[in-house]
């Protein structure tokens, strides 16, 4: 009877966890789908209110406003043909990152996303590194 009493609690916070975690990698697959449309739209949605955004290790923060202008700018002068992410990971309960290649028609970029957990529900991009191959 006692060795059930472990099972049923890593049960029971197995199944309160996994609609938050299963939100958190829709939203993380929505923002790599908007990656590779090269849709400021979807991501100015994930944006936090300072964001650092780097090109080629050049580093600036901007607001929320300047950020999705920034960002524009990128997508509008390097159209995409295609985003693959190739890693997702956490480096605590709130941080986590996306890494992936941005393909457009005048060159393929690394680009590192650093997201932090907002509420249990959603998670802010704070950085956003892009790295010409």
């Amino acid at each position: 009877m006692f060795c059930l009493i472990p099972k049923f609690i890593a049960i029971g916070f197995f199944v309160c966890w996994l609609p938050m975690l299963t939100l958190a990698q829709e939203q993380e697959n929505d923002l790599a789908f908007a990656m590779q449309r090269g849709s400021i739209q979807e991501i100015s949605k994930y944006l936090d209110d300072r964001v650092e955004i780097s090109f080629d290790n050049t580093k600036r923060d901007f607001s929320r406003n300047q950020a999705e202008i920034v960002l524009r700018d990128f997508f509008k002068n390097q159209p995409s043909e295609g985003f693959e992410l190739q890693q997702k990971g956490q480096t605590s309960t709130s941080l986590s990152y996306l890494i992936g290649t941005y393909r457009s028609s005048r060159g393929d970029f690394r680009v590192l996303i650093r997201h932090k957990k907002r509420d249990e529900h959603s998670f802010l991009i704070y950085s956003m590194d892009f790295i010409r191959h």
